[in-house]
């Protein structure tokens, strides 16, 4: 087998490698950002109940004093419907009055009105504040379990592309440009021919094609998924496996 072969086997298998490691790492911050952003958007929610609450605190407020002048003034007017001296002035006494009391009514209900409402926003606080602790919490234990598997990561991935820039380095360019073409549209670029058909794609290549390969030991693009692909003569350990082989890429 050509030396290039095994290099460029070599190189997929790092490559392989590598990708799953960049997984792993992108789910561990996906899960963080995800958090975070949670968090984040409990934050803004909480900032608008909490000005929501306040307005409507000190609307409340303001109808209580309102409601305790309107009191004051019933008292006045009911002292000046017992002190008339006609019918003119009892009758605009009384409509007085009860001009005063349907303004009380008002204010009752409206005060009745945002006090349903503070409660309902103190409520969504109260579970919002709960909600933003517990994810708090979240974060922290995560970041804590998190951390010394992404160092581990992290230096797994800078051993094996320092071992991947040595690999290359063995490579002719012309080959490796070639290997990152098919990169770019396969997980894996190289793919062993097992009697006559690519274990990249599990279709047969033509007969001639195989023949070549076979005996000349030379690599060449599966017309197929367009893989690098070669021969190996068979071992006796890998027999069963040659009888049923497994795909190396889901986009064949």
């Amino acid at each position: 087998m050509r030396p290039e072969i095994a290099f460029l086997e070599e190189l997929s298998a790092l490559d392989t490698d590598l990708r799953q490691i960049e997984e792993r790492l992108g789910k561990y911050r996906g899960e963080m950002e995800t958090l975070v952003a949670e968090v984040k958007a409990i934050e803004a929610r909480l900032k608008t109940d909490r000005e929501s609450l306040s307005t409507m605190e000190r609307a409340r407020a303001e109808l209580a004093t309102e409601l305790r002048q309107m009191s004051q003034q019933i008292e006045k007017s009911r002292d000046k419907l017992n002190r008339s001296r006609n019918e003119r002035e009892s009758n605009a006494a009384q409509r007085e009055l009860e001009e005063l009391r349907k303004l009380c009514r008002d204010r009752e209900e409206e005060i009745e009105r945002l006090t349903t409402a503070a409660d309902g926003a103190k409520a969504a606080i109260s579970d919002a504040e709960s909600k933003h602790a517990a994810l708090t919490r979240t974060i922290a234990g995560t970041e804590a379990g998190s951390s010394g598997e992404l160092v581990t990561l992290e230096a797994e991935k800078k051993t094996k592309t320092g071992q991947r820039d040595g690999i290359v380095k063995k490579i002719p360019n012309v080959l490796y440009r070639r290997y990152e073409s098919i990169r770019t549209k396969r997980a894996v670029a190289i793919a062993r021919l097992v009697e006559g058909t690519c274990r990249g794609c599990h279709l047969a290549i033509p007969p001639m094609m195989f023949q070549r390969l076979r005996q000349s030991g030379e690599m060449d693009q599966c017309p197929s998924c367009r893989r690098i692909i070669y021969y190996m003569p068979a071992q006796s350990s890998d027999s069963s496996a040659e009888a049923a082989p497994i795909s190396t890429d889901t986009r064949a």
